[in-house]
């Protein structure tokens, strides 16, 4: 029986298990919290030693207990580390979250300013999408000014975990287009931006590993004295669309921290209002991302908790589907730069009237405001599918939000009906590569 281990590095938890690579089944299923980031002033970095100890901890401890032949890893994904030639680590793990390119940087205009200047426009035409402030292709232009000269190598979060071990230098399609630096066509770094980053960093040379399109071998590491196998890591936005069951007949609702709506194409369709991204098996993803969920759902419910002493969380899912109906305010809740429908205002309410002022219409409204942006997401993707597929977090498992989306669009809509997507993707990908 072959054997592999499975991991999946989300935004606030390292997911893990083993899986029967001949019938697919899950074991040994557990779930541990990420360090804590470093929080300060628009930066968000995790130290990587932390990261590292912790990856090679949950090997280890597996290793203990089971014999397995190989790793596989998902990842959040659009954070990354900068390393020198030497394969040293010049960084911490840069999240997604992170907003220091706003910054001025040593004096003069923000790296934001002055990379949406010169690729604002074209962006979407070189990578397929959008062009967003926590995209490491901003982050790397903001380094190499403050650090000008020499030699970075841009590595995704699985490619930096290897440099404890043996580095084949390779990263998969879905984990290097995240960088925001890689022509969607060519599927090679963009030399536009490459020979920016040389211009505006005194001369400095920027590397990327070899991207592959399949699940390869990545490397190896050292566990208990036994080199083990690690693949290519892979996108977790790409491994929860598989691992929930979608296909070419579905639409996808993946909700969590953040969250996105996406259909399985042969190739996908350029449109204005739709992303491209890659997916598996030569296939590719017709996407919007960054549709406020959790993040911007946790906030207000904590807000509440602390101004009240009760529970917000509660109060959000106790939202039945007739106090949807009457609903009279109106959330925006694209408070963060990089979301979906985000303007230079931020979040708002409006709609506010005195007899509205109850703590149910409250929290009706906001149920109906998160609930809608799914709505209009799903009317841009043209033709129609079949039925949609609501999977992520405890959001998703809201059957509420499932009765209101089959009602606003008129198809089936089913909760995935899997433990954990990322890991049944990865299931997936590891019986694939046997």
């Amino acid at each position: 029986m072959s054997v592999s281990l499975l991991l999946d590095f989300g935004a606030t938890r390292i997911k893990s298990a083993l899986v029967n690579e001949e019938t697919g089944e899950l074991s040994c299923i557990e779930s541990r919290g990420c360090t804590a980031p470093v929080n300060k002033q628009g930066r968000f970095e995790i130290p990587l030693k932390n990261l590292t100890a912790d990856f090679l901890s949950i090997c280890t401890n597996y290793a203990q207990r089971e014999s397995f032949s190989r790793v596989l890893v998902c990842s959040q994904m659009h954070g990354f580390v900068l390393a020198d030639k030497d394969g040293r680590a010049l960084t911490d793990y840069i999240s997604w979250q992170d907003e220091s390119v706003f910054l001025p940087c040593e004096g003069k205009e923000s790296s934001w300013s002055l990379f949406s200047s010169q690729f604002g426009e074209p962006f979407k035409d070189i990578t397929g999408m959008r062009l967003r402030a926590g995209f490491p292709a901003v982050k790397i232009l903001d380094f190499v000014r403050r650090n000008p000269g020499g030699y970075i190598k841009v590595l995704s979060l699985p490619e930096a975990l290897l440099l404890s071990g043996k580095p084949y230098h390779k990263a998969h399609i879905t984990m290097a287009a995240g960088s925001g630096c890689v022509d969607f066509s060519s599927q090679e770094p963009s030399a536009d931006m490459i020979r920016f980053f040389s211009r505006m960093g005194g001369g400095v040379e920027v590397s990327f590993n070899e991207i592959c399109r399949d699940v390869v071998p990545a490397g190896e590491i050292n566990v208990s004295g036994r080199w083990l196998m690690v693949y290519t890591g892979v996108g977790d936005h790409q491994c929860a669309v598989l691992g929930a069951g979608n296909n070419q007949d579905s639409l996808s609702f993946n909700i969590g921290t953040g969250s996105q709506v996406s259909a399985v194409c042969g190739r996908a369709p350029v449109t204005p209002d739709t992303e491209r991204r890659h997916f598996f098996a030569g296939q590719e993803l017709q996407t919007i991302t960054h549709i406020p969920a959790g993040r911007v759902l946790a906030a207000l419910t904590g807000f509440f908790t602390t101004l009240t002493g009760r529970d917000g969380w509660a109060s959000f899912n106790a939202v039945s589907l007739e106090d949807i109906k009457n609903v009279s305010l109106h959330f925006n809740l694209a408070f963060f730069p990089d979301a979906w429908g985000f303007n230079k205002e931020g979040g708002s309410v409006t709609g506010l009237t005195t007899s509205g002022l109850t703590e149910k219409n409250f929290w009706a409204s906001l149920f109906a405001s998160f609930a809608v942006q799914y709505v209009k997401a799903a009317r841009l993707f043209t033709p129609a599918r079949k039925y949609a597929v609501l999977s992520g977090g405890k959001l998703a498992k809201n059957p509420v939000l499932a009765q209101f989306l089959q009602q606003q669009l008129q198809m089936p809509v089913k909760i995935a009906d899997v433990s954990d997507e990322t890991l049944i993707g990865l299931a997936l990908l590891a019986k694939e590569i046997r």
